[in-house]
């Protein structure tokens, strides 16, 4: 079985410089263990992920109006 785990900032030392709000890693893994306990082939696990997966199919425009408008320093961040 194959399985994609879709994951938001997890609080792992790859983020620990970054002060952002960052899900338990032990939440995580609950989680993907629970998907693949019930089958699943894609697991999003925290609600972060859930929304960036549902905005995917909406206009570019509406989720990069920076870049619309112009603003977009290419800062990256």
């Amino acid at each position: 079985m194959v399985t994609g785990l879709h994951v938001g900032s997890t609080d792992t030392d790859m983020l620990a410089a970054y002060d952002v709000e960052k899900n338990d890693p032990a939440d995580v893994v609950r989680t993907a263990l629970d998907g693949l306990e019930a089958g699943r082939i894609e697991i999003l696990a925290d609600e972060n992920t859930v929304q960036v997966k549902a905005a995917l199919s909406a206009d570019p425009s509406v989720l990069y109006p920076q870049v619309v408008s112009g603003t977009d320093t290419g800062g990256g961040r």
